[in-house]
Order: C-alpha cells, then sequence, then structure tokens
C-alpha cells in the first residue's frame, strides 16, 4: 500500500509524543513493505523552501523516512485554530496530483486539517488518529485558561466564556461545526485509550471510534533489573516537556513535603518558552537531590531509563497514553502517575506503579514517603509489570484497517 501520514510538525524540529508515533508506524509499514510519506506543517522550519504562490514547499528524509513539509509564505496568526484553510486546499490539491495514494493517515490535524477534505475529493480512504483533544478544543488540553479541566466545549459556547471570549464568537461556533464535519468525513476513527474514545463520544463528535493501543519499538529496549533492600536509595524520573500542564511543580512541590533522605529526583525536558515557569521550578527546590538534567535524545532512553527507579507523570491535565509512559514499562521501570485520562488504563494502583490525586502534591508526598521507608517495595511491582504491546501489533491492527478500507 501507499500511505500518507499526516500531522502538524515533525523530525528533526519537533519531536514529542505525535512525531514518534508517525516515526515508528512509518518505519514499520516500510518494514511490512508498504510505500510511506510524511506530509507536515513547517512551523519553525525556514530552510529549503521553494515558493509555491503564497506556500512554501520542501521535500526531504529524516531516518529513511520521505517528507513533504509546507507552509503559508506567511504565517496566519490563526494557523493553530482554524481547522480548514481554503488556500492551502490548491497547494494540497497540486501535492496529491503526483503522489499516488491508496491510504491517507491523519495523526493530527492542527494546520494541515484541510487534506481531509481533498483527500474526500480524490476519494482516497482516510484514517485518523487522536491523540489529544485539538479538535474539540483549541487549546488541545481541555484545560480552561483558569487551569480548570474542561470535559466538553458545549458546541464552543463555554470556549467562548471560559477561554476566549466573545470577540473569537463566530469562529468558534464555526470551528465546532468544522470538528464535526470532520468526524463525518473521515472513514475510520482511531483512538488509543478508552478515556479519549469517550470523550469524543460524549461530545457526539462519533459513535464508532476503534480502539488500537499505542506500540512501542523494542529495538533499543533495555530491561533495567535492578534490586532493592531496604537501605536503597531511590531515584524518581521526570520525562517530559517542563510547561504547567505536565506537572513538574506538583512533584517538586510533593518532594519538599516528604522529607525522606534516601530519595532522589532527576527532571529531564525542554521548557520552551516557558522560562518563567521553569525559573519558578528551579528556584522552588534548595536540595542538592534535585537535579536537573535538561533535554534529551530519544537514543539516550536506555541510559536513562537503567539509572531511574520509577517514573513519575504528574500531569494535571487529561493524559492520553504517554509514549514516556509506555517506554518506561518497556523497560521493567514502573510509574507513579496522576489519576486523569487514559494512565489509569496503564497503571493499577499498588500493581504496577502508584496512582495519586491529581495536583495534590500531598498525596503524592505520601507515595514517595512509602518508597522511601521501604524500598522493597519495587521488588514485586517490578515483578508485576505488564509489558505495553509492540510496534508491530500496532501496525498490524492499522494495516488491517487501511486494507478493510481500501476493499
Amino acid at each position: 500500500m501507499r500511505i500518507l501520514f499526516a500531522l502538524h510538525q515533525f523530525f528533526p524540529n519537533h519531536y514529542t509524543g505525535t512525531e514518534r508515533l508517525v516515526l515508528n508506524l512509518c518505519k514499520q509499514m516500510q518494514r511490512l513493505g508498504h510505500t510511506v510519506k510524511v506530509l507536515t506543517y513547517g512551523i519553525t522550519d525556514n530552510d529549503g523552501f521553494k515558493q509555491n504562490g503564497d506556500f512554501l514547499i520542501k521535500e526531504y528524509e529524516f531516518q529513511g523516512v520521505s517528507v513533504i513539509s509546507i507552509k503559508h509564505k506567511i504565517i496566519p496568526q490563526d494557523v493553530g485554530f482554524t481547522i480548514f484553510n481554503s488556500e492551502m486546499e490548491k497547494v494540497l490539491e497540486n501535492i496529491f496530483s503526483k503522489e499516488k495514494l491508496d491510504i491517507l493517515h491523519i495523526c493530527h490535524p492542527m494546520r494541515i486539517g484541510s487534506i481531509l477534505r481533498v483527500a474526500e475529493k480524490r476519494q482516497i480512504p482516510t484514517v485518523l488518529t487522536l491523540t489529544d483533544f485539538w479538535l474539540m478544543c483549541p487549546r488541545g488540553i481541555a484545560v480552561t485558561q483558569k487551569g480548570v479541566l474542561c470535559n466538553t466545549p458545549e458546541k464552543g459556547k463555554k470556549c467562548i466564556t471560559e477561554c476566549y471570549g466573545n470577540i473569537w464568537k463566530d469562529g468558534l461556533i464555526q470551528r465546532y461545526d468544522d470538528a464535526y464535519e470532520y468526524f463525518q468525513s473521515v472513514d475510520c476513527v482511531v483512538s488509543a485509550t478508552n478515556f479519549l474514545k469517550q470523550m469524543f463520544e460524549f461530545n457526539n463528535f462519533s459513535s464508532d471510534i476503534k480502539l488500537i493501543r499505542f506500540g512501542k519499538d523494542y529495538a533499543n529496549v533495555r530491561r533495567n533489573s535492578r534490586k532493592y533492600s531496604e537501605k536503597s536509595e531511590i531515584t524518581f524520573g521526570f520525562l517530559s516537556t517542563l510547561l504547567p500542564h505536565k506537572g513538574a511543580h506538583v512533584l517538586l512541590n510533593a518532594f519538599n513535603e516528604a522529607k525522606i533522605n534516601n530519595i532522589k529526583i532527576k527532571i529531564y525536558g525542554h521548557y520552551f518558552n516557558e522560562v518563567d515557569y521553569y525559573n519558578t521550578l528551579k528556584s522552588s527546590v534548595k536540595d542538592n537531590r534535585v537535579e536537573f538534567c535538561g533535554s534529551y535524545n530519544y537514543e539516550e532512553m536506555p541510559k536513562i531509563l537503567d539509572e531511574i527507579d520509577i517514573l513519575v507523570v504528574p500531569s494535571i491535565w487529561w493524559e492520553n497514553s504517554p509514549l514516556i509512559l509506555l517506554r518506561a514499562l518497556a523497560h521493567n521501570v514502573p510509574a507513579i502517575v496522576s489519576d486523569l485520562g487514559g494512565m489509569t488504563e496503564v497503571i493499577n494502583d499498588g500493581e504496577n506503579g502508584f496512582v495519586f490525586e491529581a495536583g495534590n502534591a500531598q498525596s503524592l508526598a505520601e507515595i514517595l514517603r512509602k518508597i522511601g521507608e521501604d524500598p522493597t517495595i519495587l521488588n514485586d511491582m517490578k515483578a508485576r509489570i505488564r509489558h505495553p504491546p509492540r510496534i508491530e501489533e500496532e501496525a498490524f491492527e492499522y494495516e488491517m484497517v487501511y486494507s478493510s478500507l481500501i476493499s
């Protein structure tokens, strides 16, 4: 099959969860004999583009995967807000006329949402994988401007009252209608968790969302085989972006509250534009047992996961299925997660990790203290870890979906 994956941003400039998901799927589909290509929006890329009317286009290769990157010559302020763009459709029509495709797989429609309409005109079957809330929440994280979790946009009305104001009223109502069109037009919608599936079904976007769990590439996975005694020192690891909704501050507050001498914290991740937040994090801890390790490369994960004893995912938004959580379990590293989103579909409290009340530093501190006082509880916990699906399993399920749509 000839498969085009489409998403809002891609390697090498962008390398978070959705980009890794797409790259892993592309490589596995290639191993299965399919021809793959990625279409993305070069939001921060400025090199090597050629002009095409009001757009810029370039083609490149990343780790053996062919990529087409497009962007507006002058990027609109609402490029991350609107779902469809009529001018972009013309450019995408031109690209589609040169590509012979059997399947379009959209893994994030931000910035490139118009690709669905072009595929529909050409009667190319389409698959949409939900990775966050962007189609029903312009902010993508289903959290209001005041930091309150939001489970419904109320057809755009709540977006007006809680986040954007009346000046955005017409655009928000139109955006909701466009999102509804998206679900009506796409041939198959997929979610990796029951939680995200149920959120979109609850808001009447779709009543038929297929569940396909994210798979991990086990090629460089190395089992963490460390055993613990009552005197062991325990390293808790945070591996994510240092943005407020990821909750690093909750972990640091819990560490200060726990007051246990045999625990350490390693914080990995980049803060991007959140300089004030990052400075607040650093100033909140005066203990040299907390180490800020900076950003990290994917290839460094085996070494990093060798050196931490338990992963902490203290998010204060509805996480879907964080790939770092799955990666830790693949390495036989248990995890502590907040009780939000799809994470409790992966972590069973007291079995392969612990679950605490989101945003509650005291609740997390009790878990840190419990592990610090008796590190041997991690031995049984590691023995009970169920490793996540392999990328081969995930790709096989998508392959079955593609084949059914084509036939």
